[in-house]
């Protein structure tokens, strides 16, 4: 499908905002899950001095900016990691939903819906599973501990992408589950339990998710590097390589959503496909 240069322009304004909004709410969902705190009927206000926060200082990206990453009341910082997993958001919607009108839909849907709804079905279904494993990522960076809820969000979200995705083999969803849960407890036990139990089944959801050629050839190396970053970073700052401070769970992170995004083009391009 080719669009105009002008009409990808205002697409990805409209997609990258409409990302960052809902990475907003998941920045929220990230914070309250693991305190216990309704995070859908409560509104939005500063964790500094409880002020209930307008819709002007809800604006993801813009709001941050103009109030100078603050709360105006009390002056609490708002958190940069924050603003970064909004833009993030907005970006992650641009690549779900622009890349998969560059290339054939051949998934089932197509075949039930037509091309145009193929295609939007299959980059919501990347963008909402990117989203899925963000939340259950930074809830673990933060709590160390994976919840029930959003591992069952993950699953529903890659039992839909069956459907919607371009068709992978069977047999390469159910390899990819088990090798990515293999890898996952092996870090578990090695890594001194850095790696929470219940990320060796977010590995699997997204292992079934991607198919073993995606994982193997993308998301494993890409992991690795990321982790062998971050060591060298906290060598290089003196901070211990193991513990609080080896967020492994991020690398895991960087690996799965590189495969999701950019996997199939890999996996052609070196003749797996």
């Amino acid at each position: 499908m080719i669009l105009p240069l002008w009409f990808k322009v205002l697409l990805g304004i409209f997609l990258f905002f409409l990302g960052a909004s809902v990475y907003s709410f998941l920045n929220v969902v990230i914070f309250r899950v693991p305190r216990g705190e309704e995070f859908v009927k409560t509104r939005s206000h500063c964790p500094g001095c409880g002020k209930l926060l307008t819709p002007l200082e809800l604006i993801p990206v813009v709001s941050y900016v103009c109030l100078g990453g603050k709360c105006k009341i009390c002056g609490s910082k708002i958190g940069l990691r924050d603003v970064s997993i909004e833009i993030f958001g907005g970006l992650s919607s641009i690549a779900s939903f622009l890349i998969t009108v560059q290339k054939p839909a051949l998934s089932m849907a197509e075949y039930a819906v037509g091309d145009f709804y193929a295609r939007f079905l299959e980059g919501l279904t990347i963008f909402a599973f990117i989203g899925a494993l963000t939340v259950i990522t930074f809830i673990q960076i933060d709590m160390g501990v994976v919840k029930n809820g959003t591992l069952i969000a993950l699953a529903v979200i890659t039992a839909i992408g069956y459907f919607t995705l371009p068709e992978i083999e069977i047999t390469s969803h159910l390899i990819g589950a088990a090798a990515s849960c293999i890898l996952t407890l092996i870090l578990h036990l090695l890594g001194r339990k850095v790696i929470p139990l219940g990320f060796a089944w977010m590995m699997a959801i997204a292992g079934f998710f991607l198919g073993w050629e995606k994982m193997l050839i993308v998301g494993i190396p890409v992991t690795v590097a990321v982790a062998l970053l971050e060591v060298v970073f906290l060598i290089i700052t003196g901070k211990k390589p193991m513990g609080k401070h080896f967020k492994l769970a991020f690398a895991l992170w960087v690996g799965i959503v590189a495969a999701t995004l950019v996997g199939e083009y890999v996996v052609i391009l070196v003749g797996l496909a």
